[in-house]
């Protein structure tokens, strides 16, 4: 598995488990819907990206540096997110 699919897997996974979180969550959902919905764009944004790299002769992927930080920020905003619901939840 490359680094792009490792992304898209990463980026849906963690869209998954923040969306069905915002869905049981009744109050405060945007702070989990939010990075959910930036993951999931972001793996969609991979995925046509992956599709073009395909139909260029030498494609250079800068667009990497400012995408794999976004990602990460977006995870870290999921679980921060996921703690503090839990702790607010009882």
């Amino acid at each position: 598995m490359n680094l792009e699919q490792q992304i898209v897997v990463a980026c849906v996974g963690c869209a998954l488990v923040l969306g069905i979180r915002a869905i049981l969550l009744p109050n405060k959902r945007w702070r989990l819907i939010i990075p959910a919905a930036a993951l999931s764009l972001l793996a969609i944004y991979e995925l046509a990206m992956d599709h073009w790299e395909k139909t260029v002769r030498a494609a250079i992927r800068l667009d990497m540096f400012l995408e794999i930080p976004l990602i990460a920020v977006f995870i870290l905003w999921g679980v921060v997110a996921l703690v503090y619901s839990r702790s607010t939840e009882k």
